[in-house]
């Protein structure tokens, strides 16, 4: 993949962009992609200016033609700080998930000990593909005292990841600055 987005031209003109999308680049696209929103979001959140529009209204803002109460008026900025701290822990999130895919490596984690396996033919079964009784191989382990994986935990980073995933996508139209 290549990818280069030239700077806001001065005056009327129009900014060069050219993307070049190679055949690998799709093989695994949430990696490729993840070259690139990773860093975006780091930038973003450094650099940001304020909160989305949806996260900023905490009610008893001086500019709403509706009055409210004096409390809420109080309380206004307080909860107007509180959001930003929202708005950054969904950031965290997103930032966090999209740095794990980058480290594709991750579920390595779950597994403890040395993994050691083999492949053995089974019996003929039925290929659903060809319609033949097939020889087929199935994959054993032959370390399992020794090695061990931790599916839940790994099921558990999954998820995590999958949080700031949906996040991204929910939020997507928020990410500027």
């Amino acid at each position: 993949m290549k990818i280069n987005i030239g700077k806001y031209p001065k005056g009327e003109g129009q900014q060069k962009i050219s993307v070049k999308i190679e055949r690998h680049d799709t093989y695994s696209c949430d990696h490729t992609l993840a070259y690139i929103i990773y860093p975006m979001l780091l930038q973003l959140k450094e650099t940001k200016h304020g909160i989305p529009g949806n996260f900023a209204v905490v009610g008893g803002e001086n500019y709403q033609s509706q009055g409210s109460f004096d409390f809420y008026s109080e309380t206004t900025n307080d909860m107007f700080d509180e959001r930003v701290k929202q708005w950054d822990e969904v950031m965290d999130k997103m930032i966090w998930s999209f740095e794990q895919i980058l480290h594709d490596d991750y579920d390595e984690l779950y597994h403890h000990g040395e993994m050691k396996y083999k492949f053995v033919d089974t019996e003929p079964v039925l290929n659903p593909i060809t319609g033949k009784m097939e020889v087929m191989h199935q994959m054993v382990d032959i370390n399992p005292n020794e090695h061990w994986y931790d599916i839940e935990g790994h099921m558990l980073h999954s998820e995590r990841i999958q949080e700031g995933l949906e996040l991204f996508g929910k939020h997507f139209r928020d990410l500027w600055d």
